[in-house]
């Protein structure tokens, strides 16, 4: 047995004490106000008698006894109520046999039957019991630091009783329901009663901080005594529903770029926003796909970016031959219903129904067609006349106008210039693959998507390439090639990050990188090899479709030349706003120039409170930080718990290459990727242009998202690389060092070690 106190420095801790304990444990050390303490710890169980326990324990003082198991409180399921707890203890036999009670829950039914049915193996879980002092409470009660039955991320609910939570817990109680937006500071639900309005407050507050303190949503018990507030537990809150969000929201294509694979500082959020609704929902109006009574497509959920795809979607269906799954799947998400959900046939009546959007779409693509070259060209003219802007002379008044005037003239044009040719990708990719279906198998139809000539991305690695096959290059080589690609970064869409020229070391790391790698690896002939083997497949084809190949690869390799610009034009939106925030830190505006990244466009724009903006954002950011919500959410999409048993056999969309068997190395994180050995398949969440360089060296590549057009399918097709995107769990069902075969035709994966 150990008190809390002692916990401390216990080696192993959280794997002998159980995460219940692990969380009463670190929240003290977050300086919360946990009742004290000691815990039995698991493999002590058998050898603890009356004489040891009254060395911790009062005999004249009341107790609260609860389990602690080593599978309880996960992020992905808590055993929340399967353990047995015993309050009011009193004495030390009365209070062993409480002990041992609790140790004896982790057999009973209701553990059983909750790991059975969430995939658990429990057979090697241990029990260690916390023992507390009792707090009498006077009110008592839980709380969700968000609304998880609504999906609302900035809603407090509480709930709360007279007396002890444990009836609450129960269900032997009605309770006080209360709701606090923390974000707006206001009482959004409030009945009286149990609880008065500061108390809601009060108690709100600290929910908040645990939640900002482990940086995922978590449901709290407490109790208030004397006007104290204590808190009793803290655990993750694993499930979550969307009522309230309406239609499906995805963050397909932000998460390919890292805008939101995980959570998104406030500013780079709201630039994102700036252009989506002025460009995408825009397109989608003017090619009469979507309605004019649709204000706005773009929200931020739980800190990440997300897009209404339910609109882009409706606007589909509106085309002859729209079938939902087909469209789902192009896109990289996981349909929400049986079957081919809507479909829409080609008939006399919806082809009439139609005529007008799809002449409007060819209308469309064929403008952008005739003004791309010209409009790329003006956009690089006037990056090349800000990049002679020199800052360091500028007051704070002269740099907030250099800043405005760049975010809402020259960004919000190139951005969304880009945006509009990925919504000319995505007009013409799902007709693309319709046709090309009946003539290629799914292999065949992905060798037409690559193989393209001069990609703007590729060029900083073939250049790298080069200075890494001579014997010695000189600074002056190096810093030519900086000068040229001093735009990229290792996150190229979260501008917090430095740029190449602020980290050139980056650069040297993937130099001497590649200089391991033998010729075979060399990235420019394996793109000639893929334009060869698009070459092949292209002369197959009927006249008719080669015209709509080219035209689609058109489409394909601009979308990625105006990518290349919007990257440059982001190296900018960082060089202003660091300028700006080092001037704001200097006057006293900010506490530090890095602040200005939590605050939204507009908030810097209208200059005002913005310590106390940056102090709400931060809280908003941290409160995410470690938790994984859905790619997908909205009302359509209900609440599911996926299991695995058995034998490890996982499925996504295949992509590119040939069935290929290898190593796994799960790379959770770019800092991660020296682990990764000639011939490793990569398994990770997702990957970004910053991790083009390491693709010569892989055998194979997995990703838990992505779609046809994201980076990682580029690059694979670009490289020959056998790619399965879209596989749920990927990084945490398969495990580093696995033998793995992927089976690219079908995009099953299989562990075969």
């Amino acid at each position: 047995m150990l008190r809390f106190d002692e916990l401390a420095t216990l080696e192993n801790r959280e794997k002998r004490i159980g995460m219940k304990a692990e969380s009463l444990i670190r929240l003290r050390e977050g300086g919360f106000n946990v009742p004290d303490g000691f815990v039995v710890i698991a493999d002590e169980l058998n050898s603890f008698n009356d004489a040891v326990l009254a060395e911790y324990a009062d005999e004249n003082i009341l107790y609260a006894v609860r389990s602690s198991g080593t599978s309880e409180d996960l992020a992905g399921s808590s055993f929340a109520g399967q353990y047995d707890s015993y309050l009011n203890v009193r004495g030390i036999a009365d209070l062993r046999a409480a002990i041992e009670k609790c140790a004896q829950s982790i057999h009973n039914d209701r553990v059983t039957a909750y790991a059975k049915r969430n995939g658990i193996d429990i057979a090697t879980s241990k029990m260690a019991v916390i023992v507390q002092r009792m707090v009498q409470a006077q009110k008592a009660g839980v709380a969700f630091s968000i609304d998880c039955v609504n999906g609302q991320d900035k809603e407090i609910i509480i709930e709360a009783v007279s007396g002890l939570g444990e009836q609450l817990v129960s269900g032997h109680a009605n309770p006080d329901y209360y709701s606090y937006n923390w974000f707006e500071e206001k009482l959004t639900s409030y009945n009286g009663g149990v609880l008065t309005k500061a108390d809601v407050q009060k108690l709100a507050a600290i929910v908040l901080e645990i939640q900002v303190y482990y940086g995922f949503p978590v449901d709290v018990e407490w109790a208030i005594t004397g006007g104290d507030i204590y808190i009793l537990q803290s655990r993750p809150i694993t499930t979550i529903n969307y009522k309230a969000i309406k239609g499906e929201w995805t963050t397909a294509d932000f998460r390919d770029g890292g805008v939101s694979v995980k959570v998104c500082k406030p500013l780079m959020a709201s630039l994102y926003g700036l252009c989506f609704d002025a460009s995408v929902l825009e397109s989608f109006q003017k090619v009469k796909l979507a309605s004019k009574n649709v204000k706005s497509m773009y929200d931020v959920f739980f800190a990440r970016p997300y897009w209404n795809w339910s609109v882009v979607k409706a606007g589909f269906a509106k085309l002859p031959g729209f079938v939902e799954r087909k469209v789902d799947e192009d896109m990289g998400l996981a349909p929400s219903y049986e079957g081919d959900g809507m479909i829409t046939s080609k008939t006399p009546k919806t082809m009439c129904n139609a005529l007008d959007s799809m002449l409007s779409i060819q209308m469309h693509l064929r403008q952008m067609k005739r003004t791309t070259d010209k409009k790329r060209k003006r956009y690089l003219d006037r990056l090349a006349e800000i990049d002679k802007l020199e800052l360091s002379d500028k007051t704070a008044d002269e740099l907030y106008q250099i800043w405005r005037d760049f975010i809402e003239n020259d960004y919000i044009m190139i951005e969304c210039g880009y945006f509009r040719y990925i919504i000319c990708t995505m007009l013409l990719s799902s007709d693309f693959k319709d046709k090309m279906r009946k003539y290629l198998p799914e292999a065949g139809m992905i060798q037409l998507m690559g193989g393209l000539s001069d990609v703007s991305h590729m060029r900083p690695i073939y250049e790298m390439w080069k200075l890494s096959r001579q014997e010695s290059y000189n600074d002056a080589q190096f810093l030519e090639f900086l000068a040229k690609y001093k735009y990229h970064s290792k996150h190229e869409l979260d501008i917090s990050y430095e740029n190449w020229d602020e980290s050139p070391e980056t650069i040297s790391a993937q130099i001497a990188d590649f200089a391991l790698l033998d010729d075979s690896q060399n990235p420019e002939l394996l793109s000639l090899a893929q334009r060869k083997k698009y070459r092949e497949t292209f002369e197959k084809l009927p006249k008719k479709l080669q015209k709509q190949v080219k035209r689609f690869r058109y489409f394909l390799w601009w979308r990625d030349e105006l990518k290349d610009v919007s990257t440059k034009t982001y190296y900018y939106v960082r060089r202003f706003t660091l300028a700006l925030g080092r001037a704001l830190e200097k006057n006293g505006t900010l506490e530090a120039a890095d602040d200005i990244f939590f605050l939204s466009a507009t908030e810097i724009a209208q200059n005002k409170n913005l310590k106390e903006a940056v102090a709400k954002n931060k809280r908003y950011y941290q409160s995410f930080l470690n938790f994984s919500n859905p790619n997908e959410l909205g009302c359509r999409y209900a609440q599911r718990l996926e299991t695995i048993t058995g034998t490890q056999i996982l499925k996504g969309v295949p992509c590119s290459g040939k069935t290929t068997t290898g190593t796994a190395r799960v790379v959770k994180d770019i800092h991660d990727i020296h682990r990764l050995k000639a011939g490793d398949i990569l398994v990770t969440n997702y990957t970004d242009p910053a991790w083009t360089a390491v693709f010569s060296k892989l055998s194979g590549v997995i990703t838990e998202t992505g779609g046809f057009l994201s980076h990682a399918a580029v690059v694979s097709r670009e490289y020959g690389l056998p790619c399965i995107l879209v596989v749920k769990n990927a990084t945490s069902v398969i495990h580093d060092g696995d033998e793995i075969t992927m089976n690219c035709e079908t995009g099953e994966i299989f562990t075969t070690s």
